[in-house]
């Protein structure tokens, strides 16, 4: 071989600078296509999730029905007197489920036995607990899992930010299509109400055409729609006007300038329906509005929930189903019912409230 021939040198088997850049752009827009299906995939999961807890409060509810022959009530509990004296008869129908869906030892505690039970320190509370706002009485801070739904965003459970220690729900009480009789009537359009029990028996409508629960969005404060709640009064003649302070712009804020209050889901323990309740006037994911600045007033509480396109119900014959916010919900202008029998002026959404409005439903 000619010593002077020039070496021939051996190619490098590594990648080019432009091979590189090409590889790393095809993994850029595999992960940009893959990630919607993951982020659905995780969605799926949660929603099934919050179906999941759903369906374990209406066996609870069943369950409790063949004990004591009705559901729970939708607002009573002890008397008050003085301070931490009873909890002023503004119990939510959660707490008396306890041991109906595997919380029997929170139960027991908040019951003690019969008599008076020391849960902090030397602090006494009665059975059943003080006010539903005592926020140093460990069961109304006991957050229960299966009340929160993954879907909605975990708010902090401390002071900071106005935020309340007390434990929260996703979940609410039907009070049917009432508006003024939502909130402390004894008697209503729908299945639960003030110190009043109902069974299957009162379901006139039929078990599987009236609603027994149904989805909430806990409060985050500021504007937005979801799980705010807006006062706005005279809703009860004309339940639009609890549309028309959305902000025309963005239908999923309030408008600037409304004068807002975060109760939704804020307390598991409350009866009232702006905390633990909602009725079937507004469609699902509507807003929620009070006729004043009062957490006890009446108003229109839409169900609410942050799956796309509506909320998950629990019916009364035990199954769940999704109902979607485009749901016929009839003359949305039309008054408040009252406590009169008959049809509901809110469509196939308000029928499904009542439990003998005489409705006929196909499917919905």
């Amino acid at each position: 071989m000619n010593e002077n021939q020039p070496k021939v040198r051996a190619r490098s088997k590594g990648f080019t600078l432009i091979e590189l850049l090409v590889v790393i752009a095809i993994i850029a827009i595999l992960i940009a296509l893959l990630l919607p299906a993951v982020q659905q995939a995780r969605e799926a999961a949660r929603r099934t999730q919050c179906k999941n807890n759903l369906k374990q409060l209406g066996l609870a509810l069943h369950n409790y029905h063949d004990v004591f022959g009705a559901f729970v009530f939708g607002k009573g509990g002890t008397g008050w007197h003085a301070a931490d004296t009873g909890n002023w008869g503004r119990l939510s129908g959660l707490p008396p489920l306890l041991p109906y869906f595997d919380q029997a030892p929170l139960y027991q505690m908040m019951t003690g036995g019969g008599v008076q039970s020391s849960v902090n320190g030397s602090q006494n509370y009665p059975p059943m607990g003080p006010e539903p706002w005592k926020t140093n009485y460990t069961p109304w801070r006991t957050q229960i899992p299966g009340l929160v739904c993954p879907s909605d965003s975990q708010p902090r459970q401390d002071w900071a930010g106005g935020r309340s220690p007390i434990a929260k729900t996703n979940y609410g009480f039907s009070n049917g299509d009432s508006i003024v009789a939502s909130q402390n009537a004894q008697i209503n359009r729908g299945m639960f109400a003030h110190s009043s029990c109902y069974g299957i028996q009162d379901a006139l409508d039929g078990s599987s055409n009236t609603v027994l629960m149904a989805e909430l969005v806990r409060s985050q404060g500021g504007l937005a729609k979801l799980g705010g709640t807006a006062l706005v009064t005279g809703t009860n003649t004309d339940p639009t006007a609890c549309l028309a302070v959305l902000d025309t712009g963005d239908k999923l804020m309030f408008a600037s300038g409304t004068d807002m209050r975060g109760w939704s889901g804020d307390r598991w323990s409350d009866s009232n329906v702006s905390m633990t309740g909602f009725n079937t006037v507004l469609p699902p994911n509507s807003p929620r509005c009070s006729n004043d600045a009062w957490d006890g007033r009446w108003g229109v509480y839409s169900s609410q929930s942050r799956h796309t396109g509506g909320v998950q119900v629990l019916l009364g014959d035990g199954s769940v189903r999704f109902i979607s916010e485009n749901i016929d919900s009839g003359d949305k202008t039309a008054p408040d019912p009252g406590g009169n029998a008959g049809k509901s002026p809110y469509g196939v959404w308000g029928a499904l409230g009542t439990k003998n409005g005489g409705e006929t439903l196909g499917e919905f």
